[in-house]
């Protein structure tokens, strides 16, 4: 969760952040035989590291953004906030929009996966079509955003296993697409706020249902990959 939006939302409960983690959690049910440690690149809140280390009962995560203020521990130091780490080792790699914020997309990612331990998972998302551009992206600082090719191109440039690639929030794309395009010129802001009890509840019961799978090739407002950092062949 962006630092930036830490304070417009509650993300225990807000629709967007509940029915993001059902991909994560599902890609762990299905790629992973136990998570004991995560890295979290760009971590900001640490919502998703927390989530997931108590989901997939794993044992330590370190959360890693450079805009930090503290560098802290919580849970008995089983989660970290640091500002920058160097070469760490672990089960699952989180690049959870993050990989937007750069100019160099490829060196971030390759900066903590080149020396991965075989067989780590690596999850991402970014925002998706470059036609939902808008001040939301201005305001969080985006360089791009992306569609399934250009993922899957990133995920293959870095020397990963593509295990599975698609869009989320497809249900709603249509009115995100109307929504920026009428808010395009508007002053930089986010576009999360809270919204009516009723209201939030639909919309997460909706969306987890879309995300229990990975089938949405089609389009959506973010673009979600998994990959796996693959054995070394003795040739």
């Amino acid at each position: 969760m962006d630092l930036k939006e830490s304070a417009l939302v509650d993300a225990d409960s807000h629709w967007y952040y509940q029915s993001k983690l059902v991909p994560f959690r599902r890609a762990l049910r299905k790629h992973s035989h136990g998570i004991k440690s995560i890295v979290d690149i760009g971590a900001g809140s640490g919502f998703f590291a927390r989530s997931l280390t108590d989901f997939d009962n794993g044992e330590t995560a370190i959360c890693v953004d450079p805009n930090y203020e503290v560098e802290l521990t919580e849970k008995n130091g089983a989660l970290s906030f640091v500002r920058e780490i160097h070469s760490p080792s672990a089960d699952l790699y989180l690049f959870v929009d993050v990989l937007e914020h750069v100019e160099d997309d490829l060196k971030l990612l390759r900066k903590y996966t080149d020396d991965a331990r075989p067989g780590a998972l690596v999850m991402i998302s970014v925002p998706a079509f470059l036609s939902l551009w808008s001040a939301h992206d201005i305001f969080l600082g985006h360089f791009r955003r992306y569609k399934l090719a250009q993922l899957r191109a990133l995920i293959k440039a870095a020397d990963l296993e593509l295990l599975e690639c698609n869009y989320l929030f497809g249900i709603i794309f249509p009115i995100a697409w109307i929504v920026r395009k009428l808010k395009r010129k508007e002053s930089p802001a986010s576009d999360l706020s809270s919204i009516p009890g009723p209201l939030n509840w639909l919309l997460l019961k909706i969306l987890k249902i879309e995300h229990q799978t990975s089938i949405n090739k089609l389009c959506g407002v973010s673009a979600f990959g998994v990959a796996r950092v693959p054995n070394i062949e003795v040739g």
